[in-house]
Formats: structure tokens, sequence, C-alpha cells
């Protein structure tokens, strides 16, 4: 019943703006929407068309919708943002708090971060360079998001920060992570508490395990960082 009134939501919120999007239970018993989505430039004139598949997982909104191109518009590349199975990559996940929150509903997602991919991938086929700027496609592209996000370069302070944002419960008196020698609520307490309001703990665990620094000797010895820590990144 619940997935019936959502589907028939998403039906009602897609009408008038994607008349050529049709939604739909699929075989899987999954929320489909499937058809032309339209790609429209400042002046709201449509620049282009995609031929798109979009299932709505069984938990969204708290899983992102996966995303398939399905015109053969788009090379099945890592360069143009495209998943090794053939997803889009529309945005990196760990930026979700940014692009697509939570609380966002399915038709925010259609005039925002899916928009704006494709909007992309138009603009790109054109000029060869993309509209937004980009992170690199897979790790390498991570890495250098929360090097954005941290506002560091250096490899250990990214995993000393993504050490505390992994955990439930913020320890003031742990080291703080970037370094300074001071305890964490005399130094970087509001900067963690807010990047914390952005990156949950199961975002950040998953990180530093793509990233590889769970092969690394944790950070922190009790309340201390290992003095030989950094030498051994």
């Amino acid at each position: 019943m619940i997935r019936g009134k959502a589907l028939e939501r998403i039906q009602a919120d897609i009408y008038e703006k994607y008349p050529n999007l049709h939604a739909f239970t699929n075989e899987e018993g999954l929320i489909e929407v499937a058809g032309v989505f339209p790609v429209y430039g400042i002046d709201r004139e449509v620049l282009d068309c995609y031929t798109v598949s979009i299932t709505l997982p069984e938990n969204f909104p708290k899983k992102l919708p996966i995303v398939y191109e399905v015109g053969g518009r788009i090379p099945r590349k890592p360069d143009y943002h495209i998943n090794p199975d053939g997803s889009a990559c529309v945005f990196l996940p760990d930026d979700r708090w940014r692009c697509f929150p939570i609380d966002a509903s399915f038709i925010d997602y259609l005039n925002g971060p899916l928009h704006n991919f494709f909007l992309s991938q138009t603009y790109y086929a054109v000029k060869k360079q993309w509209p937004f700027g980009e992170w690199k496609h897979g790790v390498g592209g991570l890495y250098e998001y929360y090097q954005w996000l941290i506002r560091t370069d250096d490899k250990v302070t990214v995993a000393r920060f993504l050490h505390l944002l992994r955990k439930n419960n913020l320890k003031k008196h742990y080291d703080c992570p970037c370094g300074s020698g001071k305890v964490v609520k005399k130094c970087c307490v509001e900067i963690i508490k807010d990047l914390r309001s952005k990156i949950t703990p199961e975002v950040a665990a998953k990180a530093m395990n793509n990233l590889g620094f769970d092969n690394f000797p944790p950070p922190y010895k009790r309340s201390r960082l290992r003095d030989n820590y950094c030498r051994k990144i």
C-alpha cells in the first residue's frame, strides 16, 4: 500500500514537467521510471533529450536511484562517469548532503542532480569540458573530494578525520586530527561537528575502506596519536 502511494505520488509529480517519463512497477516489484528525459537551457527551452531507465531501490530515498542511459548517447567509459555495470554515476555518493539530501523527493532528484548530470553530458559533447567541474572517477575522485571537504592536501590528515567521522560518538579528549597537538575540544571541535552533520559514520567507514585507509594502523592509541603513524602511511 505504501509503495502504491509512492508510485501515485511520483506519477503526479512527473505528469506536467516530464510528460515523456512513465512511472510503473517493474517485474521485480520496484518502482521504475522510464522514457525521454529533457535537458533545459537557461531560457527553459529544451536543449537535448536522453532515453533513460531509473529504478528506485526498496529503501529509497535512503538508497539512491539506479540510472541507465539506454539510448546509446553516452560512451560506456569511466571518463564519462559511467560505472562498470553501465549505470550512471550521477554524483559522488559521499557528496549527497549537498546534491540530494535524504529528505528530498524524487522530483527534486530529477530537477537537480539528474538534470545536471545530463546537462553536463550535453555540454561536454560540444565543449569537451565539464561545466560544473568534476571529481575524478573512482577512488581518485573520492580522495579529491575529502581533500576539498576537510581542506587539506595531506593524506594522513584525511585518514585521521575519517577515523573520527566513522565513530558513532565523538570523543572530545582525542588528539585533534588536524595535527595541532591539541585535543579536539580545544581545537577543531566545531569543524568536526559540521563534518559529522554531512558525513555519516556509515559513509565515513565506507570511504576509509575504499581509500585503503583500513590497512593502516589506527591513528589513535586510546586518546593519543601514535607518533609513528605518519611514517607508516
